[in-house]
């Protein structure tokens, strides 16, 4: 399994290509206290599917298969709102 340290790695190289696509205000900062999910967030709904689309692919190289949107959506709370709770989140489903 893999640390909190490269999950949050694979998350902020993730966060860079989607940066790569953003304007400038809408750029995420490679922080565990930036908010990627609800209200406060820079991401709309494509910008947070994308990142977890990216951080899926990057997991599975490391033979770790996760369907992150199937696994929110089983959650009755949104379970992460920061790249930090994301990363202990997914810490916890793999």
């Amino acid at each position: 399994m893999p640390s909190k340290e490269k999950i949050i790695d694979i998350i902020f190289r993730c966060a860079e290509e989607l940066n790569r696509q953003l304007s400038e205000e809408r750029k995420l900062i490679l922080e565990e206290s930036t908010v990627i999910a609800g209200k406060n967030s820079p991401l709309d709904s494509l910008g947070l599917v994308t990142l977890m689309v990216c951080i899926e692919g990057h997991l599975n190289h490391l033979g770790i298969r996760i369907n992150i949107l199937d696994k929110v959506s089983e959650s009755s709370n949104f379970p992460f709102t920061t790249i930090g709770e994301m990363s202990l989140w997914l810490l916890g489903e793999i």
